[in-house]
């Protein structure tokens, strides 16, 4: 046997090569046995959300089994003159319907302006709102602002409610481009103005219209449309006769919104933000306020 430095060399390196060959092959071993593992992780999280989803949407109403249009109207009584009498109206059911051509288009406008300012561009959901809200919560942890588009809100308004969970707000965002498929974007409009809610039990925008000042909607100023498309984002918050500033505050957003669009002038802007509170919203503001102090 030959015992000599250059056999006991070649054998060393021959170990050596057969423990590095093992090594690597181990190492590669690993990192296959991990690929494999984090691709079948991933396609079981995807099959996963994809059958969650699944299950939400198979359990979301069908739009073309409801009746999109609005519902509660109030009734009027009339003597033989054919004067009005009396209003009958339930708590939710005080609508008074009124077309989308009796709509002021300001007040079309005001409502596209600070509700879903790319109406007219999505499909019913707007991804670039979405993605500017989530990065505004990441950013400063404000969750405050959302990204319901006006179509997301009609879903939610007729067919869900507000209960906050993620089954519900994916309900809402695929029956809202169900109803985009279904209906035009004037008549996805005109629906939403009759159903919103403006606070004190008045439903849609003649109700209110008639409530706060007196007249109908297609006589309504620039000031008193942004006045009214302030309440619906919050009811309770921009609610006239308790809140009455910060509808105001609200009101001058709108507004400044509508200027900036490019929907009215800078003279108009001016004229509107000056525009003082409506005497007839006022003196009912006031008679709301004195009947509640009575009343406790």
């Amino acid at each position: 046997m030959n015992y000599g430095k250059k056999s006991t060399a070649k054998k060393r390196t021959a170990l050596i090569s057969r423990s590095s060959m093992m090594g690597k092959r181990a190492r590669v071993s690993f990192i296959r046995v991990l690929f494999v593992s984090l691709i079948a992780l991933c396609i079981a999280v995807t099959c996963l959300g994809v059958g969650s989803f699944r299950g939400v949407i198979d359990t979301a109403p069908d739009v073309d089994d409801i009746d999109i249009m609005p519902l509660g109207y109030a009734t009027f009584l009339y003597d033989d003159a054919g004067n009005q009498i009396r209003k009958l109206a339930a708590p939710d059911s005080n609508r008074l319907p009124v077309t989308l051509d009796q709509i002021p288009v300001d007040l079309q406008h005001a409502v596209v302006a600070i509700e879903d300012e790319r109406f007219y561009e999505h499909n019913g959901i707007d991804v670039k709102g979405i993605l500017r809200a989530g990065m505004k919560a990441l950013t400063t942890g404000d969750f405050s602002e959302g990204a319901s588009t006006i179509t997301q809100q009609l879903a939610r308004n007729i067919f869900l409610g507000y209960e906050k969970t993620y089954s519900r707000k994916i309900k809402e965002m695929f029956i809202a481009v169900a109803l985009e498929q279904k209906y035009t974007k004037q008549e996805i409009l005109e629906f939403y103005l009759n159903n919103v809610y403006f606070a004190n039990g008045y439903y849609g925008i003649e109700s209110a219209s008639e409530a706060y000042f007196n007249k109908n909607a297609k006589d309504l100023s620039i000031s008193q449309i942004a006045f009214l498309c302030s309440i619906p984002n919050s009811p309770n918050r921009y609610d006239p006769y308790k809140h009455k500033d910060s509808t105001l505050k609200r009101r001058d957003r709108i507004l400044k919104n509508m200027y900036e669009d490019g929907y009215i002038s800078e003279s108009q802007y001016e004229k509107s933000v000056a525009e003082k509170d409506n005497d007839h919203a006022e003196k009912k503001r006031q008679q709301r306020m004195t009947t509640r102090k009575h009343t406790f």
